[in-house]
Order: C-alpha cells, then sequence, then structure tokens
C-alpha cells in the first residue's frame, strides 16, 4: 500500500481533483493523528535525510587545501570519539535490520557510521604520514596515489570489515540486544576524548562548524521527537521507561555537543585576540 503522503501528492498533482478539499482532508488527518506527533515524525524523516551528507563537511576539511593542513586536522580528530560512534551506529544498524524496523528509524546511525568510518580511514593516513610511515602525496602519480592510499589503510580497512561481518554475521542476537542498550551510554562517552582532545590543544579548528551546528539541531530534534514520544504515552497511562531513558540520553548528547559548540566558538574568538594582539605588538 502506498504511503500516505505519495498519495495526497498524486491526488493533489490530478487535474480533476479539487486542491482545497485534498488539503482540507490532509488537515483534518493532521489535526486527528496530533499536531505535535506529525511534526515530530516530519522531523524524525528529515534527520535521517540530512545525515546522508552531515558529516561531508568535515571530510572536505581533511581533502581539500594543503597536505600540512589536512595533518594538522588529523591530528586534532580524537580516533576514541569516532570509533566509539562509529561502533554504536553499527551495532544499532544491525540491531534494528535484524529486528526488521523499518529503514527510517535506524538510517541515520546507518549514514552516519558510513561517513565516519572514511574519517577514520583519511584520519589514520595523514597521522602515517605526519609520522613518516608513508610517502607524501604530492608529485606521486595516481597510481602511486592509490598504491600508498591502500597500503596504509589495510590494517584499519581490515578491523572495519572483520567488525561488520562480526555484528552482522556472527554476533548472536542477545550480544546485539545488550550493546544496544547500551547505545547512548556509550555515545555519550564518544563525545569526551574529542573535549578533552579541544580543550588540551586549545582550539577546534579541526573540525567543522557546519557539524557541530548541525549535531546540536539533530540533538534538540531528537530530544522534541524523544518528548513527543514520552507525553503521547503518559497520556494514555502506558509505561514511560524507554522514552525517559532516550529522552535523558538525547537531553545529555544535547549538552554535550553543546559544549563541543562552545569550545568552537570561544577558541575561534580567542585566537582572533592573539592574531590582533600581535598586529598591535608589531
Amino acid at each position: 500500500m502506498a504511503s500516505p503522503i505519495i498519495m495526497i501528492i498524486k491526488l493533489l498533482l490530478d487535474p480533476d481533483v479539487s486542491k482545497k478539499v485534498i488539503l482540507q482532508m490532509a488537515w483534518s488527518q493532521v489535526k486527528a493523528i496530533g499536531i505535535g506527533k506529525v511534526v515530530a515524525a516530519l522531523l524524525g524523516a528529515l534527520t535521517v535525510g540530512v545525515s546522508s551528507f552531515i558529516r561531508i563537511p568535515q571530510i572536505r576539511k581533511l581533502l581539500i587545501n594543503s597536505e600540512q593542513e589536512r595533518i594538522s586536522v588529523a591530528n586534532g580528530l580524537s580516533l576514541s570519539s569516532l570509533s566509539l560512534d562509529t561502533l554504536n551506529s553499527l551495532v544499532h544498524a544491525s540491531f534494528n535490520y535484524q529486528n526488521k524496523i523499518p529503514f527510517i528509524q535506524y538510517g541515520e546511525s546507518f549514514l552516519l557510521g558510513i561517513q565516519n568510518a572514511i574519517i577514520i580511514l583519511l584520519v589514520n593516513f595523514y597521522r602515517s604520514v605526519d609520522a613518516g610511515e608513508v610517502d607524501k602525496l604530492e608529485g606521486l602519480s595516481c597510481s602511486d596515489k592509490l598504491s600508498t592510499i591502500l597500503g596504509s589503510l589495510a590494517k584499519p580497512l581490515a578491523v572495519m570489515i572483520g567488525s561488520v561481518i562480526f555484528f552482522t554475521k556472527l554476533a548472536p542476537s542477545n550480544v546485539i540486544a545488550f550493546l544496544e542498550i547500551l547505545n547512548i551510554p556509550i555515545s555519550i562517552l564518544a563525545k569526551f576524548p574529542q573535549i578533552k582532545a579541544n580543550y588540551k590543544l586549545k582550539t577546534a579548528k579541526h573540525l567543522s562548524g557546519v557539524v557541530l551546528k548541525a549535531n546540536v539541531v539533530g540533538s534538540l530534534i531528537r530530544v522534541y521527537t524523544s518528548f513527543t514520544d514520552y507525553s503521547t504515552k503518559k497520556q494514555r497511562k502506558k509505561s514511560t521507561t524507554d522514552e525517559t531513558i532516550l529522552l535523558a540520553g538525547y537531553t545529555t548528547s544535547l549538552i554535550l555537543n553543546s559544549i563541543l559548540l562552545g569550545q568552537s566558538i570561544v577558541y575561534d574568538k580567542l585566537g582572533k585576540k592573539e592574531v590582533e594582539d600581535e598586529k598591535k605588538n608589531e
């Protein structure tokens, strides 16, 4: 059966059907379901859609500008944070896939996991370049560049492929279910290494400002959708334990994402002030 939204769009495109009547019917349905619930569902779908490219600005920071700048970005990113985040995405996607949950419910994690994996590979490569373990790419032919990149990434690629095979094919469902329970606390813990690294470096230039802002907005959306589910179940006098846990987790995630964004803003201002002071001293 076609989606109600698709059906409405088809009716709106039909020249023999009154657009006003269709829109009135649609509005009546929205009010019957609940405006808050409809908005929450639309925001959830929007979050999944935006996730398909939300890490691209961070990936670009590792691909554009000079090689030295890429190395600087790679050294500023926390592999611990990225790895925990990617593990969470893999577990969450595996759990939902095994339980035949609609893709819209876990597509966000699946797409973020792929983008995180790309970032991890780039960070590993440029750290290897910085350590002198592989030759720099400047001046090399395309085939030599590809050979150098693949050679340096053999180990992390093997770990990633092995992890995907284990969690999707080998791991017992009860293990996946247990790790899924730990999804929120692990995602929260994943933020601390990057916060610590930013504090130590006194800069957050290695992080994409677009990604930081998007993470805060995404967390806000998840808090809203979780609160909507919580309120709905509470009104129906049903158990709200799961929703309370999710709401607490997403709220904590919002706080930590806000701290990362705050670090970016504060350190950026401090950096500009230092540059201005140096110019005045000159």
